[in-house]
């Protein structure tokens, strides 16, 4: 039997009724009974089976933090505010689950990082068209679906959701001033605004702030027909001349001034806005910032309520938002947003794109704030995590100016499950987040309390998939997102539309060879490239990470793979385990695939300089073994995934799609030349500098 005790004004906050239903739920699956008595006051010196939370706030200590201490048996729970109840709760519980109640260990916790936020797509107005925007369009009508996600990214330590979507204005609110702008029924928008209604106020009880994120300047033909304009200015193009036709319009300057006016009128429990300087907007970057204050400044001045918000910016435009609009906004919580590692975090841990760029020049970083927006659109489909990775790239965020992170893709949303092939025996869970369980819950627990042990997920893993599958399962799943951080160090684009790792694809098609010829490594970060150690030899590495540092790094990696899959009997397996057996499989697949292709394109760039044939055979002959592991995984992403039109990449994802190209590449490398020959850089191969940006 095991008494809970909780103060009756504590118990009444939505955080600790999560954090002990949760509790309760785990003790009684282990056979206890379970008994929670409210009291005014808690008895000190018991020492029976039992727990007590209170809440007891401590002004030198985060709201977000707690204890934990014991006496004999009685353990107690002191949270220095509601999250920070919740967050103990949620400690204890799982080290009920994975070890029993003798192994709660006393503690003081409190949060690494302020800001530990997800980027969410909102499937209408997306930035970009793919079918996994419209296939999710249900899904987010549900409330089900909100509560479900609200609830496990509370148990992940995230207390940030960023919303993104062009407009949202129309689909959120209905504007006294221009009760015509929306392409939206007055039905629709009644439906949508009680739904967010819910979903913000079930956000604020879990100690979840939530932020609408736009694009600034997009409207739809039926905002354009609702103040009286024409529906050509709705175009999305990037067309300086339509562009400036909408930016420089004062009708819609003053519609967005209303547009975020009425948001928080009708919105209570939203915590705050952001937007971008850049997107659509054209002319000098004062001329860019200029439309923002106008706008957005403008309508939260005009509140009068300084509600938080998040400047998106890059490159160097962070001293203008800060100049423009940051210094002129009387509001206690104000961000300026930075892409930490452009489109693809499963990289370098410390990225240097702040330094490349500039970001901050001579600014006084006083008065404001930095998020760091994370992206990962490197891989969405296939199960990954790494926590020894999060920990460090976590770790290299905790600087003087920053608050924390929101992560999330530009290209995908881990809403609805849709990417597995429907009805099968794998699809044990219900939404995309589910399945990707493992990838969520070390970003949110790491930027928490990055101490936490590798340890831990091991044990998660043994505990979902018994003693011998488990840690072969996780040791597979780390290894595949290494081979993919070691890929990226060495073959670099920027953004999500030149280079999706998963996939091989960007906006021209699938990378060749000869892409990879011309590639060149992720700046700043201590890699020798791959043409200039063809060029210079690896005496020229001064330290640096070389090719066949990294070729050697992936195949230790595979190794790892190979022993995992091996340790684990696949006739046994069924349901969700198997599912993720065969993405451990495929990460093998792709990896070997992916040390042949980069160890050809070294062999090639060799040849090319040198004349020497045996390096061009064998890059040849690296290629052909990579069509058989190509093939390899093929078969197996078509035994249980379904292909889908990929936003922003604009090509089908699908790797058997992409096997005659696999196949030109020995073709193509055929026809590699060395430099000064007459042929050399003729038709297809062109192997002209590429900076990757």
């Amino acid at each position: 039997m095991m008494q809970l005790y909780c103060r009756g004004r504590d118990e009444n906050h939505s955080a600790v009724r999560f954090g002990l239903n949760r509790l309760e739920h785990t003790l009684r699956a282990r056979g206890v009974q379970v008994f929670e008595q409210s009291i005014s006051m808690l008895v000190p010196g018991l020492t029976c089976p039992g727990l007590s939370v209170q809440i007891r706030p401590d002004p030198d200590r985060s709201a977000e933090g707690f204890s934990i201490s014991r006496q004999g048996d009685f353990v107690s729970v002191t949270g220095f505010g509601p999250v920070g109840a919740m967050y103990g709760l949620l400690d204890v519980e799982e080290t009920v689950r994975l070890y029993g109640w003798a192994h709660i260990a006393p503690t003081i916790q409190e949060p690494f990082l302020k800001k530990r936020g997800v980027k969410f797509n909102l499937p209408f107005q997306p930035y970009a068209d793919g079918e996994i925007f419209e296939k999710n369009r249900e899904t987010i009508k549900s409330l089900d679906f909100w509560k479900e996600y609200l609830e496990f990214l509370a148990a992940n330590r995230y207390n940030c959701l960023s919303l993104w979507s062009e407009n949202p204005f129309e689909y959120m609110v209905d504007i006294p001033k221009y009760p015509d702008a929306s392409d939206i029924s007055a039905e629709e928008r009644r439906k949508y605004r009680r739904l967010f209604t819910d979903v913000f106020s079930i956000a604020r009880g879990l100690g979840i702030d939530v932020y609408i994120i736009t694009w600034n300047l997009r409207i739809s033909p039926g905002i354009a027909r609702g103040l009286g304009l024409p529906e050509e200015l709705s175009r999305y193009n990037h067309h300086s001349r339509s562009i400036g036709l909408r930016q420089h319009n004062e009708i819609i300057r003053d519609y967005f001034r209303e547009a975020v006016k009425t948001l928080f009128q009708t919105y209570p429990d939203l915590t705050g806005i952001g937007t971008s300087n850049s997107e659509e907007l054209t002319g000098t970057p004062r001329e860019r910032e200029q439309w923002v204050a106008d706008t957005y400044l403008e309508g939260l001045r005009e509140l009068g309520c300084p509600v938080p918000f998040i400047h998106r910016t890059n490159m160097s435009n962070g001293v203008i938002a800060q100049d423009m609009f940051l210094s002129r906004y009387n509001a206690s919580e104000k961000y300026i947003s930075w892409k930490y590692s452009n489109a693809h975090m499963y990289s370098h841990p410390l990225p240097q794109f702040e330094s490349i760029f500039h970001a901050w020049g001579d600014m006084d970083m006083d008065g404001f704030r930095v998020l760091y927006t994370v992206r990962n659109d490197d891989f969405h489909n296939l199960r990954g995590c790494d926590p020894d990775f999060i920990r460090e790239y976590i770790r290299g965020m905790k600087k003087p100016y920053v608050d924390g992170f929101y992560w999330g893709a530009d290209g995908y949303v881990w809403a609805g499950e849709h990417q597995h092939v429907p009805n099968h025996p794998h699809v044990e869970w219900n939404y995309a987040f589910q399945k990707h369980w493992m990838q969520h819950e070390m970003i949110g627990r790491l930027a928490y309390n990055p101490e936490l042990p590798t340890s831990l997920w091991n044990d998660r893993f043994t505990a979902l998939y018994g003693e011998n599958d488990g840690p072969a399962l996780f040791r597979g799943l780390c290894a595949g997102v290494r081979i993919l951080c070691a890929v990226n160090r060495l073959y670099w684009l920027n953004y999500d539309f030149h280079w999706h790792p998963e996939s091989l694809l960007g906006r021209e098609g699938f990378k060749t060879i000869y892409d990879f010829m011309a590639g060149v490594p992720m700046p700043q970060v201590n890699v020798m490239g791959m043409r200039e150690y063809a060029e210079r030899g690896e005496a020229a590495a001064d330290g640096r990470e070389t090719p066949p540092q990294i070729l050697e790094h992936i195949q230790k990696q595979l190794d790892i793979l190979s022993c995992s899959i091996g340790q684990i009997d696949e006739q046994e397996l069924a349901g969700e385990e198997e599912c993720v057996f065969w993405d451990v499989k495929a990460w093998y697949a792709l990896g070997n695939y992916y040390l042949r292709k980069l160890h050809a394109a070294i062999e090639l760039l060799i040849y090319e300089r040198s004349g020497d044939g045996e390096r061009k055979e064998h890059g040849i002959s690296l290629l052909r073994e990579a069509v058989l592991f190509w093939k390899e995984l093929s078969l197996i992403g078509s035994q249980h995934y379904l292909p889908y039109y990929m936003a922003r990449v604009e090509q089908t994802f699908g790797w058997g799609y992409y096997l005659r190209e696999v196949e030109r590449d020995v073709t193509r490398a055929e026809k590699v030349s060395p430099i000064g020959a007459e042929n050399h850089g003729i038709g297809e191969y062109n192997p002209g500098e590429w900076s990757g940006f």
